[in-house]
């Protein structure tokens, strides 16, 4: 996942409003406060000030103001980009919207559809510069994000229905490769490591669990490598939001043999 689920609250959501900053490739403090999610130049995704839970009821005057009239229910995506863009005759400006942006925030609209089960419609998934015709709420001549800088002779359908079409196809290969781990247990010497899983050919434990049962120190949040008591070292993989090791290289880097039992599905390290 490209969101980190402690963003996402269980709360009703209506739809998700896409936009541009008007600004620089970085996401600046004052962005932070208009948007949920927010897309830099290097596809990294910035959370904002607001919670969206904040935008489940605007009467408190404490929300993500990123769409007029339209924030109640609506959670406000934005590409940092388009500082000095003008519409016509058509100038992109200094920070032009990246196509990696673009689809990074396609990607990112994907993932708040499936978290709050809202189908990819023009009502639900739409830029800013499409609220006016398909909400009917007036936005004062917006038209963000619906140029796209590399394809500037789309019109504003033909982009919307274009992303809306990106985003479903996204919705649709994580549902086809979304699958079921197939569980383990992983021993040293007959006393549990802790849960694994069978992966690639091999049997993964967390890093963080191997290194607990071998004394080790904890990995850092972002360590590539499980550095073992006896000076080797095996690659951590990161799949899915956790860090894994393969036990078997474990075992191997400690000139240990395994012992797999497929009735209990154990693999012990001997």
């Amino acid at each position: 996942m490209i969101l980190d689920p402690a963003w996402l609250p269980n709360c009703s959501i209506r739809r998700v409003i896409c936009h541009w900053t008007a600004g620089a490739h970085k996401a600046s403090s004052l962005d932070k406060e208009h948007y949920h999610f927010l897309v830099e130049a290097d596809r990294k995704v910035v959370r904002g000030r607001r919670s969206i839970a904040d935008n489940v009821s605007t009467a408190d005057g404490v929300y993500a103001a990123h769409t007029k009239g339209a924030n109640t229910g609506a959670i406000g995506i934005a590409v940092c980009a388009m500082a000095g863009a003008r519409q016509s005759p058509f100038l992109a400006g200094p920070s032009p919207m990246l196509e990696s942006q673009w689809l990074r925030l396609a990607d990112v609209a994907a993932e708040l559809c499936r978290a709050y089960s809202l189908p990819v419609t023009p009502q639900t998934v739409l830029g800013h510069g499409e609220v006016q015709v398909l909400l009917g709420i007036a936005q004062e001549g917006k038209w963000d994000p619906m140029v796209l800088p590399w394809a500037p002779a789309m019109t504003l359908t033909q982009v919307g229905t274009f992303f809306r079409t990106v985003v479903q196809s996204k919705l649709q290969a994580a549902a086809e490769t979304a699958e079921a781990p197939v569980l383990a247990s992983v021993n040293l010497l007959d006393k549990k490591i802790g849960e694994g899983q069978l992966i690639n050919g091999s049997v993964y434990a967390t890093a963080a669990a191997v290194a607990a049962k071998l004394a080790l120190p904890a990995p850092a949040a972002a360590a590539t490598e499980l550095a073992l008591a006896n000076g080797t070292s095996v690659a951590i993989e990161t799949i899915g939001t956790k860090a894994w090791v393969d036990v078997v290289a474990v075992a191997t880097a400690l000139g240990r043999k395994t012992r797999w039992n497929s009735t209990t599905r154990v693999l012990t390290i001997l």
